[in-house]
């Protein structure tokens, strides 16, 4: 429940737009067409990272295939999908629990055709998603 509770304030903090760290992208046509990211979490002086909090946008037409993202840092994981491509709810949010340092953040899609995504990442001081907003930044590995 409390982890439902994290995610329900976390969804309220980014509906409004506070501190928003999005990016952009597309997936080419392949089916294993997939983008990587590293994101790190690190203490901006608000105080030092425990969680990544993690959603995705098919901003694609309902015809193509579904995105997902999938974070992962250690032991650590958690993945989500868009199922509705080209509508305005983007993924449920999820969470992945590693502290301060570098997570590996996969977009990827469920099927062969061209996609197109709006990721939205953000790191925080609380396990769960919890606490407030900290030290985010953003490298692209790979765009497939």
């Amino acid at each position: 429940m409390r982890g439902v509770f994290a995610l329900a304030v976390a969804a309220v903090v980014l509906a409004g737009g506070a501190s928003a760290h999005t990016q952009l992208g597309s997936l080419g046509a392949a089916a294993s067409a997939t983008d990587s990211y590293q994101v790190t979490c690190s203490d901006d002086g608000s105080g030092p990272p425990k969680t990544l909090l993690l959603q995705v946008q098919d901003t694609t037409s309902a015809s193509a295939p579904l995105v997902g993202v999938e974070g992962h840092r250690a032991s650590q994981n958690s993945n989500s999908v868009d199922a509705t491509s080209g509508d305005s709810n983007p993924s449920p949010l999820v969470y992945v629990n590693g502290g301060s340092g570098v997570f590996d953040v996969l977009v990827y899609k469920t099927g062969a055709g061209a996609d197109s995504y709006t990721l939205t990442y953000h790191c925080y001081t609380g396990v769960n998603g919890t606490g407030i907003h900290t030290g985010t930044a953003i490298v692209r590995g790979q765009n497939q």
